[in-house]
């Protein structure tokens, strides 16, 4: 039985995958009644391990074991990221059964038998199969989003605008605009931008800025580039531009975010 904050509890069966966004808690339990355990708990008693090869140590008193294979994902900055916005907060892989097909099963136990493992390359297998696993869930949420609904996963499906959006992606210091955009994936002005702002959800222009900001927040946390280097790799002609749009979005100034960044940072 899976809890999730503001959730109907579910019940999750064997071979079944569950994505959950962060930003709730959530509780695991065999049934209701049953008290929950806290997790730094059971991790001090070994219940759940990080290491390939190891093996967690099991009640011995004839009840039910259950085994489960976790892991997440780590993002440096969760501001304004664009995939953490657009996913539910949970997608249970018995609710897209018809999409997933046979390769579930077979990722599942690939990994399980990778995750108990103790062979060189067992870390990078695992890590590998965690991301396909995660393409494939996220592709099959994909299929069943109503058609009206904005979302920046769908839009990634949607031929002209996920070209537009490539764009912006692999060149935001482009001086890019409504029209070349929607030159460069043969519309006209006015449907791209009507048509963008209903997939995506929000305008051409607000989200190039988002996306530059977002990469420059990565290369200030990277450190090693100046200020007026990181300006214009996202698109800005000046520093002075740069620092008062970052700061307008992401609430500080650009250097203040580099410094807080910086590990030992209090």
């Amino acid at each position: 039985m899976l809890e999730v904050d503001g959730l109907a509890p579910l019940e999750v069966e064997a071979g079944e995958v569950v994505v959950l966004a962060p930003g709730r808690g959530h509780t695991l339990r065999d049934r209701p009644e049953t008290p929950a355990r806290d997790l730094s708990d059971m991790l001090a008693d070994g219940v759940f391990s990080s290491q390939p090869g190891a093996v967690p140590s099991t009640p011995g008193d004839g009840r039910p074991t259950t085994h489960l294979i976790c892991g997440c994902f780590r993002f440096e900055d969760m501001r304004h990221n664009v995939l953490l916005s657009a996913l539910p907060t949970m997608i249970h892989t018995r609710e897209m059964a018809n999409e997933v097909g046979p390769w579930l099963a077979q990722t599942i136990k690939l990994l399980a038998y990778e995750s108990l493992a103790d062979q060189p390359g067992t870390t990078t297998v695992v890590n590998r199969l965690c991301d396909a696993m995660f393409v494939y869930v996220l592709r099959s949420y994909l299929t069943a989003l109503p058609a009206h609904e904005s979302n920046w996963l769908r839009a990634l499906v949607e031929p002209q605008i996920g070209t537009a959006l490539r764009l912006i992606h692999e060149e935001p210091n482009k001086p890019w605009t409504v029209a070349t955009l929607a030159s460069r994936v043969a519309m006209s002005r006015s449907a791209f931008a009507a048509l963008f702002t209903r997939v995506v959800g929000e305008s051409p222009m607000q989200y190039l800025t988002q996306w530059r900001l977002q990469k420059a927040a990565g290369m200030l946390r990277t450190g090693g580039v100046e200020l007026a280097d990181v300006a214009a790799r996202v698109g800005y002609e000046s520093p002075a531009a740069f620092s008062k749009a970052f700061k307008r979005t992401v609430g500080i100034a650009p250097g203040a975010y580099r410094r807080a960044a910086q590990p030992g940072a209090a």
